[in-house]
């Protein structure tokens, strides 16, 4: 065919013309080859482990990850990535850059992105030893979960965290611990002996108000409580507590030594007592007598 279409264009000519003319349509037609081999193998394509190429076309974009050898379309545009390695103590959040959708992805892994993902952060895992907890609050629905430790906690996106790790109360005879529940107000009052598990921290929708350390009454003291209906109990020491007063497991007899505890209930105060001194004769002539008058102090 080639001969063909040189004889046609150069069987005219004289010999020496032809010459000419059939070495210039074999330069060619080597000029054309070795371009087309240039293209060809411009196009072709070694990817390692961590290589990745984007392909960008009039219909979208699409991703090739390595490890791959092989031949690419050489007029489709490409950008050449590098995957992103995470550790086992990080998570990536990623969105969609067409649908705008945010996502974790949690390490240890060799993280190939989608045609249209976008890394925004790159965040470390939040790790929990045994006393601690974190609170997070969902801000498209509201919800309010609780992680406690030992752990490791990845958050939603969507999830934030106001103050963040937080330490667990450990329960004993000696301490206790006031919450509110945050649905209903009511506060209540969470000893040893309702909370077996030792370590305390609050469930989605409580909060700890207060700490209570055990209230010691020593055998020649006594002391008043007054709760919110404004009924009073006098601890006295000399008369131990039933067990369901002092909030403990166990019995409060404290026989041999003598005396009382108690945990102060919620909505309670102390009632605190103050001497009032009233007028001194030698400022009223004498006319008026000292008084000394046991009143609730402010």
């Amino acid at each position: 065919a080639m001969g063909d279409v040189e004889d046609g264009f150069c069987g005219k000519m004289s010999s020496e013309g032809s010459r000419k003319c059939m070495a210039c349509c074999c330069g060619g037609a080597v000029l054309l080859s070795i371009i087309t081999f240039a293209v060809a193998m411009s196009a072709y394509a070694h990817l390692g482990p961590d290589d990745q190429v984007l392909i960008i076309t009039s219909m979208g974009k699409r991703v090739i990850n390595g490890p791959m050898s092989g031949q690419l379309d050489p007029f489709q545009h490409k950008e050449w990535r590098k995957a992103t390695l995470l550790d086992p103590l990080q998570y990536a959040v990623v969105q969609d850059e067409l649908t705008a959708i945010v996502r974790n992805e949690v390490g240890p892994q060799l993280l190939f992105l989608g045609p249209n993902d976008k890394i925004r952060e790159i965040v470390a895992k939040v790790v929990l030893e045994r006393d601690e907890f974190i609170r997070y609050v969902d801000r498209l629905s509201g919800e309010e979960r609780v992680e406690r430790g030992p752990g490791t906690i990845v958050p939603q996106p969507t999830e934030t965290s106001d103050r963040g790790v937080e330490k667990s109360v450990p329960l004993n005879v000696g301490t206790a611990v006031e919450i509110r529940n945050k649905r209903t107000g009511l506060r209540t009052l969470v000893t040893s002996c309702s909370y077996t598990q030792g370590v305390y921290a609050p469930a989605p929708m409580e909060e700890m108000v207060a700490i209570r350390n055990l209230i010691h009454v020593l055998p020649h003291q006594a002391m008043i409580v007054r709760d919110v209906d404004g009924k009073m109990t006098v601890y006295s020491g000399r008369e131990p507590m039933a067990q369901q007063q002092t909030g403990q497991c166990g019995t409060s007899d404290t026989a041999g030594v003598g005396g009382t505890a108690f945990f102060l209930p919620p909505y309670s105060k102390i009632v605190r007592m103050a001497w009032s001194v009233y007028a001194n004769p030698a400022e009223t002539g004498g006319q008026e007598a000292p008084r000394r008058v046991l009143q609730e102090a402010a």
